[in-house]
């Protein structure tokens, strides 16, 4: 690793207490860079004073290669290299070549190897990093200089150097620690490009982080991320907003099944196990669940969305959890029905007063002409009233019914019998295929609505010389309410495309074909008739194909066996 460039600290490294070689100073890498010499040289030391006492006393290139490396120990730790020119402290492990010389003289003899020492500067000038051709060839010639020492200052008779060996001896040593040196180049340049790039890597991190931060905390929306134990990773301003709403008095923070959270009606208390987070918890994703947040004043809806996040694995890993303030949204929506029903309710009374007086006009002896016009007056009156009548009933509150014992097949019956005069004005045939009796617990009115809403829409969208056909049926069995029973108004109309079957169910939401054939109506009879059903437990569906017709069923649980 260089000498010269710090690396940067991991922050899991930093949170164990570790620093990499590069968060030291220089004097201290210097220093750290020195030590395996100086603890090489004192083993040797020790090792020829056990081995062999008498080389210390004969012979001072011991005591003087010892005294070099610990003396280029001291001026390791005590100069302040940060101050000089990066390139200063090579001579360090230059000077080192010059103390382990004696240290080979005096010890080759009693160990072998010593030539090794060598291999310490030479990896030193490697590892610095700086103008790796010059380090590889000052350890080459530092090496070199060492291994023919002996030879040339003659501490080695040449008599006898000829006799045990020649100068070309130690010819390959200096080669091999070139060797050693230009691998360990090598791989100090690769680690300094790795560590850049992992430097660049990390920098490019924080940055995104940074601006994930920054966007998250100014979002509106509160954002909540949890792990898979639980733990919250992240919570945005937002969204501590809204935790703090939900508090109770007196506390400063709290979990979420201390928090007061309340079903979309702001007044029943949601149980802990069916609260937003704990069911994102258990690996549930949903969207738009609306819950109201604290009391009184400061209570707010939300619209509340998770996603579970999921590891390599396939293992659930956490989860990411949306809260989308929607009070204002569900004020104007409460507004709107509000003004709806007030509006309705007052156009209401003066119509059903019109309709009134218009019927006791028509059993007057009447001229021709004018029993035309107190006839059309009279069916546009009908035709506003029943505006006024769908208009109140999407005002309503659809999801409160009143249940009663009531035989569906006469109430459907009845249904039938009253579209019955239409349907023949329209050209159409008019079918049923009743029971004689279907008991169940439901709310008649809603009920009859829904089937005079079906009828209506039938007849009113198939074109001369088709048919309709009711029926009516029990499904014993279907789950633990019970049984259940299924309505089907099946005409040969209009029909709709896929597109506009997915919309059919929209507040005054018409198709094209209806649009432009310019037949009346106000879009809400079906929306209507999908909140009656869903509040008895039930469900509509339909089946269409253009041009082809359409068919509607209704089933909903009859809560009980009737079968």
């Amino acid at each position: 690793m260089s000498l010269s460039t710090p690396t940067t600290m991991l922050p899991a490294e930093e949170a164990r207490g570790r620093r990499h070689f590069g968060q030291f100073s220089l004097r201290r890498r210097v220093l750290f860079s020195q030590l395996p010499l100086t603890i090489s040289t004192i083993l040797v030391v020790v090792a020829v004073l056990v081995f062999d006492p008498s080389v210390a006393v004969e012979s001072p290139y011991l005591a003087i290669g010892f005294g070099g490396v610990m003396v280029l120990t001291l001026l390791a730790g005590t100069v302040p290299w940060q101050r000089l020119p990066a390139v200063v402290y090579w001579i360090i492990p230059l000077l080192d070549f010059v103390a382990i010389a004696p240290l080979w003289t005096a010890a080759r003899y009693v160990l072998d190897g010593m030539v090794l020492l060598t291999a310490f500067p030479v990896f030193w000038l490697a590892w610095s990093g700086l103008y790796p051709l010059l380090a590889l060839s000052l350890g080459f010639l530092g090496t070199a200089a060492v291994s023919w020492w002996p030879y040339l200052a003659g501490t080695t008779p040449f008599s006898d150097a000829l006799m045990e060996s020649s100068l070309t001896r130690p010819v390959m040593v200096p080669f091999m620690m070139l060797s050693l040196g230009a691998a360990a180049s090598i791989l100090t340049r690769s680690m300094d490009k790795q560590r850049v790039e992992l430097r660049a890597s990390l920098e490019k991190s924080k940055s995104q982080n940074r601006l994930l931060q920054a966007v998250v905390d100014t979002s509106d929306v509160g954002i909540l991320v949890v792990d898979g134990q639980g733990h919250d990773i992240l919570m945005n301003q937002a969204q501590r907003r809204t935790h703090f709403i939900g508090l109770p008095p007196g506390r400063n923070d709290g979990a979420e099944h201390e928090l007061l959270l309340f079903e979309a009606d702001g007044l029943t208390p949601i149980p802990p196990d069916e609260r937003p987070v704990t069911q994102a918890l258990q690996g549930r994703d949903y969207r738009g669940r609306i819950i109201a947040i604290g009391t009184d004043g400061s209570q707010q809806h939300l619209s509340v969305s998770a996603s579970p996040m999921y590891d390599d694995d396939g293992q659930f890993d956490g989860t990411v959890v949306v809260f989308q303030n929607v009070t204002d949204l569900m004020d104007a929506i409460q507004t709107r029905e509000r003004f709806v029903a007030e509006v309705s309710h007052e156009f209401r009374t003066p119509l059903t007063s019109i309709i009134g007086y218009l019927d006791l006009a028509m059993e007057e002896d009447l001229d021709p002409t004018l029993r035309q016009f107190l006839t059309t007056s009279q069916r546009n009156a009908e035709r506003l009233l029943g505006l006024v009548t769908s208009l109140l009933d999407s005002a309503a509150d659809s999801s409160k019914v009143t249940v009663q014992t009531v035989d569906l097949s006469r109430l459907t019956r009845y249904s039938v019998e009253s579209a019955e005069v239409r349907a023949r004005h329209s050209g159409l045939t008019l079918a049923s295929d009743l029971p004689d009796q279907l008991l169940a617990k439901a709310d008649p009115v809603k009920m009859g609505q829904v089937v005079d809403n079906l009828l209506s829409n039938a007849i009113k969208y198939t074109p001369g010389g088709g048919s309709i056909t009711v029926s009516l049926r029990c499904l014993p069995g279907v789950d633990e309410k019970g049984d259940w029973v299924e309505l089907a108004v099946e005409d040969t109309g209009f029909g709709m495309t896929d597109q506009e079957r997915a919309k059919l169910f929209t507040n005054f939401y018409r198709t094209e074909h209806v649009r432009k054939a310019a037949i009346p109506g106000t879009g809400l009879g079906l929306a209507i008739s999908q909140s009656f059903v869903r509040a008895h437990g039930g469900e509509i569906l339909v089946a269409s194909e253009k041009g082809a017709g359409s068919t509607f069923t209704v089933r909903v649980p009859i809560a009980g066996p009737a079968c």
